[in-house]
């Protein structure tokens, strides 16, 4: 018996494909997908959706490309490569909507896009484009995107241009040369993770839309799961997949909490939960100064036990003597210690800001608040490392002010060696 028979299932119901069919409408998901076709019914200039890598920006699109409302009365031009000139963009785009040009000149190219758009509206179709990954693209191609967002009518916009992307775009759209494409965005959206509630209803969700079988999953399982994927979906989808897996082996239809223990092992990106490593470094640490302190106390008394004795007379007067007492050995002050999850290593490790803009946090978490703003090219000290289940790592760094948080590896580059004395402030 196979393993979808076993449980009873049409098909694997934990796939990681953006597939529309398992668009789970939560919270803020729904809220998402209400904006994007509010911004295209009333004609809004643009709209912009964010949320952190496997929040499912590439299901909610593929869930607004898949609707039948909006297939005969709008022409998309989808974006997926962002990476790409001013120039190559707007060819990418009249490609995308089979609009000939006779030459590549810009001004050619603008005009004939111009009249398309008024074409079109005169039949009231929409002309939509859609950049994902779009915190890629260059400065100058988003300022493009500005520019022809000014393509309008004195009643109505003619075209809508919709950004989705990771939270790095918005911080990218509050810099200077960018202050004008911000102020155009009308509407926008974040992905929020699930919370426990809407990771248990998720996970149910996903099953009915599978065949629902006779697989269950337990809530300690569940709460075990959105724990360590911190409710995104794309972690949820791994290990409750990884999770059934060793359900069937264990030919059990119950999905248990053992099972998810056994499934994280087994997923190269997630390690054990953070407080429960946390856990054994400090007894793993405590252990350590126990054993150092009992070996200093045997190296001291067999010193004081082994004096060689010259003659009869040092051996009377050894008899008479009173042995002094060991030298005090000063109390480990363990707050000096490498703290829980700290390599020792990286004491030695620095790095340097090499993203146009970054933030420490108070958290390893792009959601958590920003301590302090650092440009690029300051140097840091590494005082602590930690890599989240996704696979992305943060560093722990202090500044010269004596502020501590956190950045992301993306925004900086490592380097050997210390940090000079007189650093600059961040």
């Amino acid at each position: 018996m196979d393993y979808l028979e076993f449980f009873d299932l049409k098909e694997n119901p934990f796939r990681l494909t953006p597939d529309p069919f398992y668009f789970y409408p939560s919270g803020s998901h729904n809220e998402a997908l209400s904006s994007f076709n509010y911004i295209v019914e009333q004609k809004e200039g643009f709209f912009m959706c964010t949320g952190e890598p496997g929040t499912g920006k590439t299901t909610l699109l593929n869930t607004f490309l898949n609707t039948d409302r909006w297939k005969d009365r709008a022409g998309i031009a989808l974006v997926l490569t962002p990476r790409l000139s001013p120039e190559e963009f707007l060819l990418t785009v009249l490609e995308d909507l089979n609009v000939k040009v006779k030459n590549t000149n810009k001004n050619e190219i603008i005009r004939a896009f111009r009249d398309f758009l008024i074409e079109n509206s005169m039949f009231g179709r929409r002309i939509i484009i859609i950049v994902d990954e779009a915190q890629n693209l260059p400065d100058e191609t988003l300022e493009e995107l500005r520019l022809l967002s000014n393509l309008e009518t004195e009643k109505e916009k003619l075209l809508q241009i919709v950004l989705i992307g990771q939270p790095e775009l918005r911080s990218r759209l509050f810099s200077e040369n960018l202050k004008q494409l911000n102020q155009r965005i009308t509407v926008r959206t974040t992905l929020m993770p699930l919370t426990i509630n809407e990771a248990s209803d998720y996970i149910n969700y996903r099953l009915v839309k599978a065949g629902k079988g006779n697989v269950v999953f337990e809530d300690r399982a569940k709460r075990f799961i959105h724990k360590l994927s911190k409710g995104i979906p794309r972690l949820i989808n791994l290990i409750c997949s990884r999770a059934m897996m060793a359900a069937y082996l264990d030919m059990s239809r119950q999905v248990k909490k053992r099972h998810v223990e056994y499934a994280i092992r087994h997923i190269s990106d997630v390690a054990m939960p953070v407080v429960k490593r946390r856990k054994v470094l400090k007894a793993s640490l405590l252990a350590a100064l126990l054993i150092t302190a009992f070996a200093i106390a045997i190296i001291m008394n067999y010193d004081l036990h082994i004096t060689p004795v010259a003659d009869s007379t040092h051996r009377a007067d050894r008899q008479d003597a009173v042995v002094k007492e060991p030298p005090k050995v000063d109390a480990v002050n363990t707050d000096k210690l490498p703290g829980p999850g700290i390599d020792i290593t990286a004491r030695q490790k620095t790095l340097i800001v090499v993203a146009d803009t970054a933030n420490l946090r108070t958290e390893p978490s792009i959601n958590a608040e920003t301590v302090t703003p650092a440009s690029k090219g300051k140097v840091f000290e590494i005082t602590d490392e930690f890599t989240e289940i996704g696979g992305r790592k943060w560093y722990k760094v202090k500044t010269s002010e004596g502020k501590e948080g956190w950045i992301a590896d993306k925004a900086v580059r490592l380097e050997q060696g210390t940090v000079p004395e007189l650093r600059a402030k961040p």
